[in-house]
């Protein structure tokens, strides 16, 4: 006689599951965003700074001078995903609907982590300039914080710290980036980072100090905002062969993100694929900094 063990059956679940993802942007409400785009670039000009100068004659003639403008250049990036279903998928899967619903809501998911990533790449990347934006302005040093920042003492390969959080603060007031005023006027002072940088931070003693940081917020697992920075975990940063993450902070009104075409998606029926269901998404869409002295790259060894 047979075992009854032979007998079990499988029961298939009737509902389809997601794997785990970031489902949206995390970084566009921290960002300067300007939507309906056109054209194959777009330019953000901006007026620079002014300095008047002493008059030490009498009538003496007047020195006209040129307005200080400057110009910063987006391209528009274009991504598209199609998904197909063929006529009969539906009979075949019997008691499981075709995930229709479950692919438009992973698009949408992979479109936001797709959005934060090429602000993430022209925020600490090549950005362009120039009349007719061909050229190249480059992440400079004088904005970055090495691996090594120490306050006080020796030079040591650190992650993130109160110290390199204190030293980005200065350069953002120094220049002039950041300021209470700013503030005021509803400007946002951001700091990237993944969870290597958020765990280094809550077990400094500071952070956990009812003095320095929200006792809530650390009873519940979070560390949302820091010294004046609103801390937006993505584990999108890079990071080296040796492993030193890049980290950025910013001024929300020095970052720029640019839409040409917003997420969109359209279901349709191939009839050159046996009528197969296609789903397709797309959107376009671009950044660049619009100052330098407006970031800070903050580099953490992990």
């Amino acid at each position: 006689m047979a075992d009854i063990e032979q007998n079990y059956q499988i029961k298939y679940s009737e509902k389809w599951g997601s794997y785990l993802q970031q489902e949206a942007s995390r970084l566009d409400k921290y960002v300067t965003v300007e939507t309906g785009l056109s054209g194959k670039m777009v330019a953000f000009d901006q007026y620079g700074l002014l300095s008047f100068t002493e008059k030490t004659s009498r009538m003496g003639s007047t020195t006209l001078d040129e307005a200080p403008t400057t110009r910063r250049v987006i391209h528009p990036h274009i991504f598209t995903k199609a998904i197909g279903f063929d006529e009969f998928d539906a009979k075949k899967l019997a008691n499981i609907d075709v995930p229709v619903s479950k692919t438009i809501e992973a698009m949408r998911a992979a479109a936001g982590r797709c959005m934060d990533k090429v602000m993430l790449d022209a925020f600490l990347g090549t950005n362009y300039t120039g009349e007719n934006g061909t050229v190249a302005v480059n992440f400079p040093s004088s904005q970055t914080i090495e691996s090594d920042f120490a306050e006080s003492g020796s030079a040591v390969e650190c992650n993130l710290t109160l110290g390199k959080l204190r030293y980005a603060l200065h350069m953002l007031q120094s220049c002039e980036a950041w300021s209470e005023e700013r503030r005021a006027y509803g400007d946002e002072l951001v700091l990237a980072c993944t969870s290597s940088q958020i765990n280094a931070l809550l077990q400094q003693p500071e952070v956990s100090s009812f003095d320095y940081n929200n006792v809530r917020a650390l009873a519940e697992g979070k560390l949302d905002s820091f010294m004046g920075f609103r801390i937006i975990r993505t584990e999108q940063l890079p990071v080296d062969s040796s492993g030193v993450r890049s980290c950025l902070a910013w001024v929300k009104s020095r970052a720029q993100f640019g839409i040409w075409d917003d997420f969109k998606v359209k279901l349709s029926v191939r009839d050159d694929l046996d009528e197969a269901l296609q789903i397709r998404a797309k959107f376009a869409c671009g950044a660049t900094r619009l100052q330098e002295e407006g970031f800070v790259k903050i580099l953490c060894a992990e």
